[in-house]
């Protein structure tokens, strides 16, 4: 070519692909949701309680009397009923988490192979056929490459996931607590008829003709009562982490949208 090469397009596009191959500060606090998604150490536990709720019939029948064993199978019956919806509500939470960590994947909306295959800034050639018009073409192009993806993007996906996930979420949250609530009351009531029920039993058995009877009954007794007391803390330690969690997940939708909306104004 023997036509200087016009460098007003290459001035113009320079600082806008600098800028879109150096990305943007980070505003929305990806590892914090990618923490969130992966802390799902409460639903784990949840599962695990709520699996021993619907065991409670089988675990506490050789303690009942006929009258509390009736009772007991029509609430074991009523147990077995809903646990898959109750699995379903855990498993929705889960699901959740997952996907927003996936969306909070430091490369999820990374557009930089992209925009680095683009190369460095065009120039206008007269006479060549690339003039000011098509530089132009070139630099809106790549600003819409950029709106594809990139930490803009990103934070504006996140920001609106969890302002409208927040609503349900908490909703959930609070049934799997509530869940956790009943399910410690009936720990109480079972704990209640079998140490119940052994005292009793070891009263009448603590006599030289049946003293390795007794020793036994205590063993369990012994047993059991810390199998209660861990399944007590463990209901306790459940409900601080969904609490977590809600809080979490709260704090993390508002600075998120905070974010989003101060890049939208500054551009």
């Amino acid at each position: 070519m023997s036509a200087l090469p016009v460098r007003l397009g290459a001035i113009a596009i320079l600082p806008l692909l600098l800028m879109l191959l150096s990305g943007c500060a980070t505003h929305t606090p990806l590892a914090q949701v990618r923490a969130l998604a992966a802390g799902d150490a409460a639903l784990t536990t949840f599962n695990e309680l709520s699996q021993r709720h619907v065991d409670s019939y089988q675990r506490a029948r050789p303690y009942l009397s006929p009258a509390e064993d009736a009772r007991e199978r029509l609430l074991d019956a009523q147990r077995r009923a809903a646990q898959a919806d109750v699995a379903r509500l855990a498993q929705a939470v889960r699901l959740y988490l997952q996907a927003l960590g996936r969306l909070a994947h430091a490369d999820a909306y990374d557009v930089q192979p992209e925009l680095a295959g683009a190369g460095a800034a065009i120039r206008a050639w007269p006479g060549s056929g690339i003039d000011d018009r098509h530089v132009s073409a070139y630099t809106l192009l790549l600003q819409q490459l950029s709106r594809l993806g990139g930490t803009a993007s990103q934070q504006a996906r996140l920001a609106q996931v969890l302002h409208d996930g927040d609503a349900p979420l908490q909703a959930l949250l609070a049934a799997l607590d509530s869940l956790l609530v009943l399910y410690d009351k009936s720990g109480d009531n079972e704990r209640d008829v079998v140490l119940g029920l052994l005292d009793v039993e070891i009263a009448y058995a603590d006599t030289p003709q049946q003293r390795l009877l007794a020793v036994l009954a205590k063993s369990l007794q012994q047993s059991k009562s810390e199998e209660y007391r861990q399944a007590g803390l463990r209901h306790t330690v459940a409900r601080r982490q969904l609490a977590a969690l809600a809080r979490e997940h709260t704090r993390l939708a508002m600075m998120a949208t905070t974010a989003t909306e101060t890049t939208w104004m500054d551009r």
